[in-house]
Formats: C-alpha cells, sequence, structure tokens
C-alpha cells in the first residue's frame, strides 16, 4: 500500500473533480427541464460545481509543478553531489596512482633487473581490459542513452600520440555509438591536441554552457558536444581521451571531472604496461 500513501493527495483530487464533473452533468440535465420548480437553484448548484472542477484542477496543476519542481531541484543536488565525489575522490585518487605508476615504472626501466616470465603479457592484457573499460564507462556515463534502442548517444575514443614532431594521434580504440572515428587526428587537430590539450594538461570541453567551438570533429556531423582530456601519468604524455555528443546540451562540467579521472586511471594503467 505504499502507492496509495504517495498518490493519496491526487487519488483525493482525481475522485473530487469526478464527483465535481458528475455532479455538473446531472445539474445540467435536471436544468434542461424547464417545468422544474428549482430551476434556477439547479443552474447556480451547476455553475458552482463547474467552478469546483476548474479550482480542483487548478490545484492538481499547481501540485503537479510543485513535484516537477522539487524534482528538478533533486537533480541539481544529484548532479552536484557527483561532481564533488569526481573532485574530491576520483580525481586525486586517480592523479596519486598515476603518479605513483610513473614514478615505479621510471624506476624499474632504470634498473638492472629483469622483467619476470609473463609478466609483459600480463601488462599488455590489463591495459588492453583498462582501455575498453574506460572508453565503455566514457559512453555510458555521459549523455543520456536513446530513449528507445538504449544504446549511448556519446561516443569516447582513446587516441596514442604517435608522432609528436607531426603531431599525429593515432586511434587505438573506441566504444559508445556509430560511426566509427577517425583513425587519425594530424594537422591542425594534431597540433590542437598537442598543445592546447596534452601539453597544458587541460580539458577542452565544447558544449552550450561554455560556448566554445568544437575543434575535435571526429565524426563530421551530428556531434555538437565534445570533451578531451589529456592521458598523462607523471611526466608522461600518452595521449587524448575524447568523448563526444550529438546534443550541445548533453556534456556538462561535471563530466569533465569524469573523464579527467578516467584518463588518470587510463594513463596510470599505461605507465605500468
Amino acid at each position: 500500500m505504499n502507492w496509495l500513501r504517495r498518490y493519496r493527495l491526487k487519488l483525493f483530487f482525481l475522485v473530487m473533480s469526478s464527483g465535481l464533473a458528475a455532479g455538473v452533468f446531472v445539474a445540467s440535465v435536471r436544468a434542461g427541464n424547464q417545468d422544474d420548480k428549482n430551476h434556477e437553484t439547479i443552474l447556480w448548484v451547476g455553475a458552482v460545481l463547474a467552478v469546483g472542477v476548474v479550482l480542483v484542477a487548478a490545484t492538481e496543476a499547481a501540485l503537479n509543478e510543485r513535484e516537477k519542481e522539487n524534482a528538478r531541484r533533486e537533480a541539481e543536488r544529484a548532479v552536484t553531489a557527483l561532481a564533488f565525489a569526481y573532485q574530491q575522490t576520483f580525481w586525486p585518487l586517480s592523479q596519486a596512482l598515476g603518479t605513483l605508476s610513473q614514478e615505479y615504472a621510471a624506476a624499474y626501466s632504470g634498473s638492472a633487473a629483469t622483467l619476470p616470465a609473463g609478466l609483459a603479457g600480463t601488462q599488455a592484457a590489463q591495459s588492453t581490459s583498462v582501455i575498453k573499460t574506460v572508453l565503455l564507462a566514457a559512453s555510458v556515463l555521459t549523455a543520456e542513452r536513446h530513449p528507445v534502442s538504449g544504446l549511448p548517444t556519446a561516443r569516447c575514443a582513446f587516441y596514442r600520440m604517435t608522432d609528436p614532431a607531426t603531431h599525429t594521434f593515432t586511434l587505438v580504440d573506441w566504444a559508445g555509438r556509430a560511426f566509427t572515428p577517425r583513425p587519425t587526428v594530424d594537422g591542425t587537430l594534431g597540433s590542437h591536441f598537442r598543445h592546447d590539450i596534452l601539453e597544458p594538461r587541460d580539458p577542452y570541453h565544447v558544449s552550450k554552457e561554455t560556448g566554445l567551438v568544437s575543434k575535435v570533429d571526429l565524426s563530421g556531423k551530428d556531434y555538437r558536444s565534445v570533451i578531451a582530456v589529456p592521458v598523462v601519468a607523471g611526466s608522461r604524455e600518452f595521449g587524448v581521451l575524447a568523448v563526444d555528443a550529438p546534443r550541445d546540451t548533453d556534456l556538462k562540467d561535471v563530466h569533465v571531472h569524469l573523464m579527467k579521472s578516467l584518463a588518470r586511471f587510463l594513463g596510470a594503467a599505461l605507465a605500468l604496461a
């Protein structure tokens, strides 16, 4: 009976409006009889009942608007809490893990120790697993899913810097909505990746909130929101993690914090591999 307690006020208004509407109907039928000595009184009763129907409908509409406003505020509080979690937990954790991984990898590579048998294969396999997990997480945790198919409307791709001299970034893997992203990012876009995102360690966020113009056109059309973040670990620069979505309101500031954290986890895995 939880539903009854939750919707008892709406049920009350429904019953009241139905009763008043029935009263209006009966009054209109009775008022049609000109010979009835209470003809005028019935007309007044019908008018009062009709006003009652309007008032009940207006009250119910106001109640619905109040519930919508409360739901909107709850959603805003949830987004704020999520952003706080990203900033206070995931981001520092991923940053520390990336630095530790880089320090470990640098110390190990500079030593005379021999890599244990099987470790290289394990590192490569786990690195691939982390990449796929990060890409999938970004594609399903950012923009809303398609209302009919339930599939992601966002798409995430990881581009590794393969030639710093020519600012060339090569697609490693991607997940989310079709179509496949471009295989390489070079030229002007490559320069944007390196000088605006990777070297300064700054995210690039295109959306209605920022008003920036997309320089990261990964699909050619139907993607109006973009977040591109650097994938680094300590002093090492691996590439750029980019997510895009079809509407300019899809990707918000809270998603920037998420992408930065995911990119740090990815950088830590790459440093160890």
